[in-house]
């Protein structure tokens, strides 16, 4: 497998040791736990005060009790080691409280789910045990309490606590999971996209090194060729010792092998036109790509002015030009209608793209990325590797307009 981009890879490991984000579910229950401690605890406050001798005492112990409970909430999740002391401190002041008296025992249950949260389990279903021990020996010695439900009720108590921490563990450890699963598909997914990314540029590459090779070859093989039997034979005229008729016989095959090097120079020349343009000029060309156009946007294709054959380059160019802008009409304008408009003056030719659609600021920079921004930079280079302007005219919500101005060759460049 390819070696992973260490930014990539940096960027994982950052993703890693991220604090887990719980499920709605598993938040839920968390919050579930925190109300059931703190209304416990109130409610405990409340009845000990009304039973007890000396109230002010208790009532401090139990705001003591639920200040560190809430400043263990705060710092959740900061260390597990600390985690473990804050929950022993608590439950050593409980079992204070439940001394003094025994309307705190309740609270047990709240303590029941963060033994089972915070510590591992052997030690979770000990501290359960421990404390379900601490509430039985509470109702046993309040005088008139009946020994089978003092029992059986924290016992029972304590069971539900236990399967109700296996449930929240169980949820808990598939919000994990999915988390995980979600954060893996998105790795694969950046993996997929650079891998797709260097295939295709690896594939342009190579389809860019074939076109070169192969035009190299047809010009070593047919206009070099030419070239070279050109300067034996003007070398041959210029030593001066052939007489007229051999003179005359070098300059034929000099022009027979000129003709010749021509013609390879435009079947080279074909062989990259378009084929758009094999058997159609440029304003034909323009007509069949208007008609293919589909989807909600209404194209039409306007010529103003006779336009004359064309170099072969100049049609390229423009009818390049008019593919880009109809495509990003297509994915960009969300237009209802748009106007193709040819124009040509005898000194340039004009090609105007112009569509009613969403408009966009020209000045903001444009960077290209996996969802495009390449063919503005495509249609102007071509433009100016013509010779020519070019232009876009547009704002947000007013349209744009795409105009390439292309000069003609006895007519210089505007």
């Amino acid at each position: 497998m390819p070696e992973s981009d260490p930014a990539v890879t940096f960027d994982r490991m950052a993703h890693d040791r991220e604090v887990p984000r719980d499920s709605p579910v598993v938040a839920a229950m968390k919050w579930a736990m925190h109300a059931l401690f703190a209304l416990l605890l109130v409610v405990g406050t409340i009845r000990g005060a009304q039973e007890a001798a000396h109230p002010v005492p208790l009532v401090i112990g139990c705001v003591l009790l639920g200040a560190w409970y809430l400043l263990g909430v705060v710092a959740e999740g900061r260390s597990r080691s600390l985690g473990i002391a804050w929950f022993a401190v608590l439950f050593i002041g409980w079992v204070g409280l439940v001394a003094a008296s025994t309307a705190l025992s309740w609270v047990a249950f709240a303590l029941f789910f963060l033994a089972l949260h915070l510590l591992p389990k052997p030690f979770g279903l000990l501290a359960a045990a421990a404390g379900t021990a601490v509430v039985v020996t509470a109702q046993l010695r309040s005088p008139g309490t009946a020994a089978v439900p003092s029992v059986l009720g924290p016992c029972m108590g304590a069971i539900v606590a236990v399967g109700m921490s296996w449930l929240y563990r169980q949820l808990r450890a598939e919000s994990e999971q999915r988390r995980q699963l979600n954060a893996e598909l998105v790795a694969a997914q950046g993996d997929l996209i650079a891998t797709h990314d260097a295939l295709s540029g690896a594939q342009r590459e190579a389809g860019r090194l074939d076109e070169r090779t192969r035009v190299a070859r047809d010009i070593h093989d047919t206009l070099a060729q030419g070239f070279s039997s050109i300067v034996l034979l003007s070398r041959a005229g210029l030593s001066g010792s052939a007489d007229a008729e051999r003179l005359r016989d070098i300059l034929t095959r000099i022009e027979q092998t000129a003709s010749e090097g021509l013609g390879d120079a435009r079947t080279v020349v074909h062989a990259l036109t378009p084929p758009q343009l094999d058997h159609a000029p440029l304003v034909a060309a323009l007509g069949r790509l208007v008609e293919r156009q589909t989807g909600r946007t209404r194209v039409e294709f306007v010529t103003d002015g006779a336009v004359a054959s064309l170099p072969t380059t100049t049609e390229v160019a423009l009818l390049r030009i008019a593919q880009g802008a109809l495509a990003n009409v297509r994915q960009h304008a969300n237009a209802q209608r748009a106007v193709v408009t040819l124009t040509a003056d005898g000194l340039a030719v004009r090609l105007d793209v112009r569509d009613d659609g969403d408009g966009f600021d020209p000045d903001r920079p444009i960077v290209p990325s996996q969802q495009g921004g390449y063919g503005i930079a495509a249609m102007r280079a071509r433009t100016e590797e013509a010779g020519g302007l070019f232009d876009i005219v547009s704002a947000p919500g007013e349209g744009t307009t795409v105009r390439a101005e292309i000069p003609l060759p006895r007519g210089g460049a505007r």
